[in-house]
């Protein structure tokens, strides 16, 4: 019989099977091995480790641990803090772990931080630690949004193949899934919606801290040539208020990109305007004659305001909404630029937690400051080729 690695919930199950027909109908193990695929060798092997088998993560294929881990001396303390967090229901990755083991133990702070995460993820897996996320129910049969993204294309590609269009005036802004959200949002500690657990947990529960609905939302903006126009970030606070006018206005990122406030840190009919004046019209500002602009958005509401339309009109751009559901084929910022952009982000906010958390349950919260620098520092680092991809990745790459 071929080779083939059996993981330990399968052998499992042929023992049961093994055992239950040997009883009942007096069968040959031979047999019963023949009918699993498997010699009777095997399954007499797999008995006398049954006690091992049953306390072996169930996907697992072999019981060799591989080499031990360098890090065996920081197992008790780190995997403990790991069980610890998760009896309460506070949410733990390994980069949690990564900031842990910084704090107990300076030679493995001085490490390199792929190093570091190499190490952490051993060591959870040799403890049954695994990555567990929760399900996500489509409202919808994906094809039906495939169709409408189609048909809408059949419209807009004869529009964008023109010899007068340019791709530097083919412009995409992003906008996330989240009702009434234009943007990115990013919550100040960046706590992820994945923890490790146990493996074959059935419910996984995850605690929020106090401050995880604090937020701040980043519009992102793009041009079909590879450009980057400057990134917008909305803070929670009141537009006329003390942060607006005080703490951002006196920004040193404020040349870099817009800031703005609004009282849930969304985008709204206002702080639209202030994208507007801040983003798009300094780009149109180098707009060649003749040469027409579009821009696609999505259908959120202050996108299809009569005053939005408007301003569009006046500036002499030619709006285009993508259909509802369909950002994810159609809207190149989310096919290709919303995740390396916030996984870039996360990086960074990961580095400050090591060098700043305290021993502590709950997160630190990063300033307003700082969030800024992350924002700037990422949007200036990304490739443009990433963005270009991202025009190829969508199904507006024809043109590209």
């Amino acid at each position: 019989m071929p080779r083939a690695a059996i993981t330990v919930q399968r052998k499992l199950t042929i023992l049961r099977d093994a055992d239950e027909r040997q009883l009942n109908n007096k069968e040959s193990l031979k047999s019963i091995a023949r009918s699993h695929g498997v010699q009777a060798v095997q399954i007499r092997n797999w008995r006398k480790q049954r006690d091992v088998l049953s306390l072996t993560r169930p996907r697992a294929r072999s019981l060799h641990k591989g080499k031990p881990s360098t890090i065996k001396y920081l197992e008790d303390a780190v995997i403990g803090h790991a069980f610890e967090m998760r009896q309460i229901g506070v949410g733990i990755t390994y980069n949690h772990l990564v900031i842990k083991a910084c704090q107990l133990d300076e030679g493995f702070r001085a490490k390199t931080y792929e190093v570091q995460y190499q190490l952490i993820r051993r060591l959870c897996n040799s403890n049954c630690l695994v990555n567990r996320r929760r399900t996500h129910v489509s409202q919808e049969h994906p094809q039906e949004a495939i169709d409408r993204a189609e048909e809408w294309l059949s419209e807009i590609r004869p529009i964008l193949s023109a010899p007068n269009v340019l791709k530097e005036y083919i412009i995409n802004m992003d906008q996330t899934p989240l009702p009434f959200m234009d943007q990115t949002p990013l919550p100040f500690s960046l706590a992820s919606s994945t923890t490790l657990e146990l493996e074959g947990e059935k419910t996984v529960t995850v605690r929020q801290t106090g401050n995880s609905k604090t937020r701040c939302t980043v519009s992102l903006t793009i041009t079909a040539d590879g450009g980057k126009l400057k990134p917008m970030i909305i803070f929670k606070g009141q537009r006329g208020g003390t942060i607006a006018t005080r703490e951002l206005a006196a920004s040193q990122y404020r040349d870099n990109m817009v800031l703005s406030c609004q009282s849930n840190a969304w985008q709204d009919e206002e702080n639209i305007n202030d994208w507007v004046d801040g983003v798009l019209v300094p780009h149109l500002q180098q707009h060649a004659a003749g040469s027409p602009v579009y821009l696609f958005l999505d259908q959120f509401a202050a996108h299809d305001t009569a005053s939005f339309r408007t301003r569009m009109d006046s500036l002499g751009v030619t709006l285009k909404l993508i259909p509802g559901k369909c950002t994810w084929v159609l809207q190149p910022i989310d096919v290709g630029i919303g995740k390396p952009f916030k996984d870039r982000v996360r990086q960074k906010w990961f580095r400050w937690m090591i060098n700043h958390a305290e021993a502590d349950v709950d997160l630190p919260n990063a300033s307003r400051d700082e969030i800024q620098k992350w924002v700037n520092g990422t949007w200036q680092e990304l490739p443009e080729d990433i963005v270009r991809n991202s025009w190829k990745k969508s199904n507006l790459s024809w043109f590209v």
